[in-house]
């Protein structure tokens, strides 16, 4: 391992203390399992269906354009659209030569965004060309295993198929309708072979969801059954329904089979950017547009596909290092290419309010301006256009960043496959990140990657160099060092406010991270029972054994034995069946803070005052004898306020949740979204009276 000038140094102390290890207790909070039983997709609110033929639909509606073209008059609009242009070759004059060597499976869907943005029909006439190619010369992507015709397996027909159908959502309009008819009954009837039809990769025929193959085959699927549904050129409207069916059942069986809670892969690190960025991620947040089928709020399975790489990614001098297992170690942050590329523009898509303010910070902090200088702005780094189409349709500009330890829990566990992450904090290239993989997902996981407890911390002391047969491999390090052992299923898990967390397996080995700084270092892991190191150990009459590892840039303190504790600083470390306990210690981690949520807040409103809506329209003089006018600005307003106070209220924000209908009553009084919001505040306990 490399030294560096501003390392942290590790020091390790083994104690031998007093009490004898009980048997591990049940976790200390169900609010996991509870998510589990929520109804799984939810309704999204006053959704409205796409109307046959109606198109833009999968990554936004006709509603959000106004907004989208407003986006694009913006200095950052202007530079990802710049970027969209470049890498679809079109020249300073407008005009575009396709070449070979450059095309792309989303080049379609890359002149579709432009045309959408700019109302200009020649963009809609490029993406023709482009889908064209793909239809009659049968033109491959510049890695030539993705294609519309004759794709190399099933893996590369889903995220072609729905790549290109995007291109079609986006296209749509500016197609004519024999054209698109056309390309409507080319999806419909997709079949280029053994296990690449539309029903086959719907269903994911091709391997099982613990398979990276699998991800892609269903979200590819997905994606092309919500861009044609409805649509005039579709032949068997009843079929797309079936399918639509299987499809839903698919979504979750990858979230659920494939993925545990969301947090790891079965298959490892390198293999689940397959199985959720390549087209997966995007195909829920179509679901969600397009069919008003939220899969992304009510569980966090979604979630922590994304935001696993938050939580466990550590940059230093602008690469990325993270702790990756398992198979394909090399697509990991690897950024410009299909499979590891878009961390930040697909992750926007399917995060929550307060999880965007993280997501923000985080790139602002350690990518923007590598990005900027290399002039590929906002996570537009990979030749692919859809990257940057999702870049501009999902970056959100309007919301502050905060510091991710206010939005998102530090520390997250997967009980499905034995896997936990933990991060004292997000600051600098010294943040600490500790993993442990406790059990073997699958047969082909090497054993050297099941038990030991990884550590990111900066570490200098060579004896906890992790050597084995991984190396340096590309942006992704190995960890700097190794310290203990913990197998089987995970039993107890917490965590706290201040990030310190314990998690306790039933082999008897539990471990505390105690982040809190009462120990006088910045960082101290404890662990007991059989994994804990056992070098320099000395028992006491009673047999019980701590060992302790400071990360500190100090000398490390000493522990001190009194009873039935030890003490280290300020702090007290004692065991109560079977788990370790700190004295001094923050609150449970109970979702985001004040101040995470105060700039969700201060977005919505922002988007609410009538001087930040864009292109808005006169109004028109009421006609008092219309029973169903369109709803005016006025209206949408209103209901927008609406909704935000059924997100608190659903949050357990009620005070804030009051907030919104009050201002919704107050500001807008004659609309009918003002009935519902007095209706809410009556029934949800907050009048006066």
């Amino acid at each position: 391992m490399k030294t560096r000038t501003n390392s942290m140094s590790v020091a390790l102390v083994v104690l031998v203390a007093v009490l004898l290890p009980a048997g591990i207790g049940s976790p200390s909070a169900a609010s996991a399992d509870e998510a589990q039983e929520k109804p799984w997709p939810v309704e999204v609110e006053n959704f409205q269906p796409p109307q046959p033929g109606e198109h833009p639909r999968l990554l936004f509606r006709r509603d959000d354009l106004p907004r989208l073209r407003q986006r694009a008059q913006t200095s950052e609009g202007k530079q990802i659209l710049e970027r969209l242009r470049e890498i679809l070759g079109i020249d300073e004059d407008g005009e575009v030569e396709f070449d070979k060597e450059t095309y792309t499976i989303s080049h379609v869907a890359g002149f579709g965004l432009l045309y959408q943005i700019t109302g200009q029909h020649r963009y809609a006439d490029m993406g023709r060309r482009a889908m064209e190619l793909a239809l009659d010369e049968e033109w491959r992507d510049q890695d030539d295993r993705y294609s519309f015709r004759d794709p190399s397996g099933a893996l590369r027909a889903g995220p072609s198929l729905g790549w290109y159908a995007l291109g079609y959502d986006l296209c749509y309009d500016g197609w004519d309708e024999d054209f698109r008819n056309r390309v409507a009954r080319e999806i419909e009837r997709y079949n280029e072979g053994r296990q690449r039809s539309l029903a086959e990769l719907v269903r994911g025929a091709r391997l099982h969801p613990r398979s990276n193959h699998w991800g892609m085959q269903v979200g590819g699927g997905a994606m092309a059954l919500l861009a044609i549904r409805n649509d005039p050129g579709v032949e068997d409207h009843e079929r797309i329904e079936e399918l639509l069916e299987r499809s839903r059942k698919a979504m979750i069986r990858n979230m659920t089979e494939g993925f545990g809670d969301g947090l790891y892969f079965a298959e490892g690190d390198g293999t689940a950017t397959m199985a959720s960025h390549i087209i997966f991620l995007p195909a829920l947040q179509g679901w969600k547009t397009a069919a008003g089928k939220d899969f992304i709020t009510p569980k966090p399975n979604a979630q922590w596909m994304s935001m696993r790489w938050l939580l466990g990614t550590v940059v230093r001098d602008g690469r990325p290092h993270f702790h990756s297992r398992d198979g394909y170690p090399h697509n990991v942050w690897q950024r410009s290419g299909i499979s590891g590329g878009g961390y930040f523009a697909i992750g926007f898509g399917v995060a929550t309010p307060p999880q965007r303010t993280a997501w923000r910070w985080f790139y602002d902090r350690f990518f923007k301006q590598h990005d900027l200088e290399a002039e590929t702005p906002f996570d537009t780094v990979s030749h692919l256009p859809h990257h940057t189409v999702l870049a501009f349709v999902n970056w959100p500009f309007d919301i502050e960043p905060v510091n991710p330890i206010e939005a998102v829990p530090p520390a997250a566990v997967d009980r499905q496959y034995g896997y936990a992450t933990f991060r004292n904090r997000w600051q600098d290239e010294n943040d600490i990140v500790v993993t442990v993989l406790t059990k073997r997902p699958r047969g082909h996981t090497s054993s050297e990657e099941i038990g030991p407890v990884w550590i990111t911390a900066n570490a200098a002391d060579e004896r906890f160099q992790l050597r084995d047969r991984h190396a340096t491999t590309g942006l992704r390090e190995r960890p700097d060092a190794s310290w203990g052992r913990m197998e089987g299923d995970i039993e107890h898990f917490e965590v706290r406010q201040d990030a310190s967390a314990v998690l306790a397996t039933d082999d008897g080995t539990c471990l505390a991270l105690d982040f809190s700084g009462n120990a006088g270092v910045e960082g101290m892991l404890v662990m007991i029972g059989p994994g804990a190191p056992d070098d320099g150990v000395t028992e006491t009459a009673d047999g019980t054994t701590y060992s302790f590892l400071f990360l500190t840039e100090d000398d490390a303190p000493t522990p001190r034995v009194q009873g039935d504790r030890v003490v280290v600083g300020d702090q007290e470390v004692w065991v109560e069946d079977g788990v370790i306990r700190l004295k001094h210690i923050a609150e449970p981690w109970s979702g985001p803070s004040e101040e995470a949520l105060d700039a969700v807040r201060r977005a919505e409103r922002g988007r609410q005052r009538p001087e930040a809506r864009p292109q808005q329209q006169p109004q028109q003089e009421p006609d008092e004898d219309a029973d169903n006018r369109p709803a005016g600005d006025d209206e949408a307003a209103a209901r927008s306020l609406v909704q935000l106070a059924k997100n608190l209220h659903a949050a357990g924000l009620t005070e804030s949740a009051g907030n919104r209908l009050s201002e919704c009553i107050e500001r807008y009084p004659d609309t009918e979204a003002a009935s519902t919001a007095e209706e809410l505040y009556e029934q949800w306990g907050l009048s006066d009276d």
